[in-house]
């Protein structure tokens, strides 16, 4: 494949991929909370923890979910590889595709899109392709204001967004999802808690806490045999343009605001599993692809009484999994048949075998080989041309 023979000598040392790196910004001042917080008194625990009867229920539930497929140190699997291979091969073009290509938006699908953008350059040299980061709801704006051929978005677009898109720019909307993946909640690896409902993520994150009778300030009021005791679970969130944020806040606390005492924004998705993996007190809102060996995903519920489900992916394929979700190109065009060649060539090799390789080997699940997209036309014996 074109994309497995490039990417180890080009993608990494090119581009900044989102890796994980040593932290060295606002998780420093976690320790110095969470010794604070441990040599405090325990006063009374409010009951937002399951009962032991639910606790065991849910150690039931996680017994029965599809297993694992891929972990956290092995990102590229056999079941990776049969998805890929359904997808088409590329073949270049016998005139060359020259200019540029500028898409704005998710740092969730920055390494993605870097690797993909590399490997088309190597096949069309005469091209540019410039990613820019900095937030799904950037990549948005940035796209009904022209700044951009294609905005990367990792969530689905809202009916108003695309309206307003199509508003701004007098053009139809299409969105094309590239990859799929999931908003995670991650604690540090060596923290036994089980899974959250979405209830306690409204009373842990939003201190109007709708869903719950008062704010959870504790880990014992989590899980009361919690070794974490009367500590405070430090939250660490992207920057609030994020798309793997806005799900989460549109599952647990839509209407309401992250308002807790302990929380972080980090630069990246990376830097916050990052501080999950160096402090046992943390809690992380980050994509699924930015899993690493000393964090850990758990598993979410959709409520009280609602099976808990651990990201996998099976349940991030089928949609079980509450936080789920594609990974999306969006750009305008005035309909399907005056789509800029440019656009439609990228998109074939995004949703090629070496695209979706490169999907895979960013810890990013594939697509469904069976929904391409009608406008990219038909594949002639299995191989884009």
């Amino acid at each position: 494949m074109i994309a497995r023979l490039i990417l180890t000598t080009l993608a990494l040392t090119a581009v900044d991929t989102g890796l994980p790196v040593q932290n060295t910004g606002s998780t420093q001042k976690n320790s110095e909370i969470a010794d604070s917080n441990s040599a405090q008194e325990s006063g009374p625990v409010k009951s937002h923890a399951p009962t032991p009867r639910v606790q065991n229920a849910i150690a039931d539930d996680l017994t029965k979910s599809p297993p694992e497929l891929v972990s956290s140190q092995d990102t590229y699997s056999a079941e990776f590889s049969a998805m890929v291979e359904l997808f088409p091969s590329y073949s270049p073009r016998a005139v060359p595709i020259t200019g540029g290509m500028h898409i704005v938006g998710s740092d969730t699908m920055g390494p993605l899109l870097a690797n993909i953008g590399i490997s088309y350059q190597v096949v069309y040299p005469d091209v540019k392709v410039n990613i820019d980061q900095g937030g799904s709801s950037k990549g948005i704006n940035a796209l009904k204001n022209g700044g951009c051929d294609m905005a990367s978005v990792s969530r689905d677009l809202s009916t108003k967004e695309i309206d307003e898109i199509s508003k701004a720019t007098g053009k139809q909307v299409f969105v094309v999802p590239i990859a799929r993946g999931a908003t995670c909640v991650f604690v540090n690896a060596d923290n036994p808690i089980v899974g959250f409902t979405k209830e306690q993520c409204n009373g842990l994150v939003s201190i109007t806490h709708a869903m719950t009778e008062a704010p959870i300030m504790r880990w014992n009021e989590l899980d009361p045999s919690s070794p974490l005791g009367t500590t405070f679970p430090i939250l660490y969130v992207p920057r609030m343009t994020s798309g793997t944020l806005q799900l989460f806040i549109d599952w647990c606390m839509p209407g309401e605001q992250i308002t807790t005492i302990g929380r972080y924004t980090e630069p990246g998705p990376s830097s916050v599993v990052n501080a999950c993996c160096a402090y046992p007190t943390a809690v992380g809102i980050s994509g699924y692809a930015n899993r690493q060996p000393r964090a850990r995903c758990i598993a979410l519920s959709n409520g009280a009484g609602q099976p808990f489900v651990t990201p996998t992916v099976t349940t991030i394929g089928d949609g079980t999994y509450p936080l789920a979700r594609t990974l999306n190109l969006v750009f305008v065009a005035t309909d399907a048949q005056h789509i800029p060649e440019p656009t439609i060539e990228f998109l074939r090799f995004a949703l090629s075998e070496d695209g979706q390789d490169l999907a895979a080997e960013t810890g990013n699940i594939p697509m469904d080989a069976n929904a391409l997209p009608g406008f990219l036309g038909t594949p002639v014996k299995g191989v884009w041309q």
